[in-house]
């Protein structure tokens, strides 16, 4: 049987495990709509259960050491998703850690049988969403935010920076990755007479501080203090490409509201970028190898950020014939 395939479910459904691993607010997004989107691809009730903790929010949050709930608020607000169904009384709870196909299509057998209804708690998706990435295909249509038509191209950069200055620093893409990945874009707009305008999304901290293994976001996972400073960031390396806009430090869902808008997008080893890419309806993504698996339509770059020329041309030669 196909997944897409399954008939309705009853007394079955999906939820994320919301207070399991309260990190930061993407990385959380992203299991949201990995169980959305395995809901919907296996015909199961969705119940949602917004954030209850963002454990990290973010290199000013770092710096400052100190987290804001009013930031929780916002994001229930605006990445809220309607439940199928309300939550009987009376219900099996299932937690599940990783995502188990077979344990979930065992259930959902089960409950068209009748009797019990089974809720079914999620915590990880991408054992399943990284296997069958085209169920995120889903999500585009519950996205918060709406592509607006423009004449000028808008490529949105994201850099991922912030903490991983000082822990995982082995996700951070090096500033040449994108600035190569822009003008290749850029030559191409330049061929055909294209107005555009490059997106630069990134986070530098106000000045040198140091962080320690007990700083907010940080949760021991280093040895000892550890000192980020502003020069490291190197933005001076973007300023070679054309009609660039710097979004530093700004306002972290107004970002993904534009990276998800934009018309293309060059997505980072993070889910910062990576959710705006899943919802983003028309854009053309520019995927480095992360934390989950790409859609069909994405592009894949090399290790210097360069992707198949033809496979770009032919989709910036696409959007602007929708222009004409």
């Amino acid at each position: 049987m196909s997944l897409l395939d399954s008939p309705p479910s009853r007394s079955i459904a999906l939820t994320y495990a919301n207070d399991r691993h309260t990190d930061g607010a993407c990385a959380q997004l992203l299991r949201v709509y990995g169980v959305y989107a395995i809901s919907r691809s296996l015909n199961i009730p969705y119940i949602h259960s917004p954030l209850k903790r963002i454990g990290y929010q973010g290199l000013s949050a770092l710096e400052s050491n100190s987290a804001s709930a009013e930031l929780e608020l916002r994001y229930n607000q605006v990445f809220e998703i309607p439940s199928d169904i309300a939550l009987p009384d009376q219900h099996t709870v299932h937690e599940m850690q990783d995502a188990d196909l077979d344990r979930i299509l065992q259930l959902q057998s089960t409950a068209h049988d009748g009797g019990e209804f089974h809720f079914i708690r999620i915590l990880y998706a991408c054992p399943i969403t990284d296997r069958y990435p085209e169920m995120y295909y889903h999500v585009k249509a519950i996205s918060p935010f709406q592509h607006v038509r423009s004449d000028v191209f808008r490529l949105a950069i994201h850099v991922r920076r912030g903490e991983l200055f000082v822990v995982d620093s082995d996700r951070m893409l090096p500033n040449s990755y994108y600035v190569s990945t822009a003008l290749q874009f850029v030559d191409i707009f330049k061929k055909l007479e294209i107005p555009f305008v490059c997106e630069i999304y990134t986070e530098v901290p106000s000045r040198a501080f140091v962080v320690t293994p007990h700083h907010h976001g940080i949760g021991g996972r280093i040895p000892g203090d550890i000192t980020i400073d502003p020069q490291a960031s190197h933005l001076e390396d973007f300023d070679i490409i054309p009609n660039l806009a710097k979004f530093i430090n700004g306002d972290p869902i107004e970002g993904l509201q534009r990276m998800t808008t934009a018309d293309g997008l060059v997505i980072s080893r993070s889910c910062y970028s990576y959710v705006p890419a899943l919802l983003n309806a028309t854009g053309i993504v520019i995927y480095h190898p992360c934390a989950g698996s790409p859609l069909r339509d994405w592009l894949i770059s090399d290790a210097n950020g360069i992707v198949a020329e033809r496979d770009l041309t032919e989709r910036i030669e696409a959007w602007k014939r929708e222009r004409s």
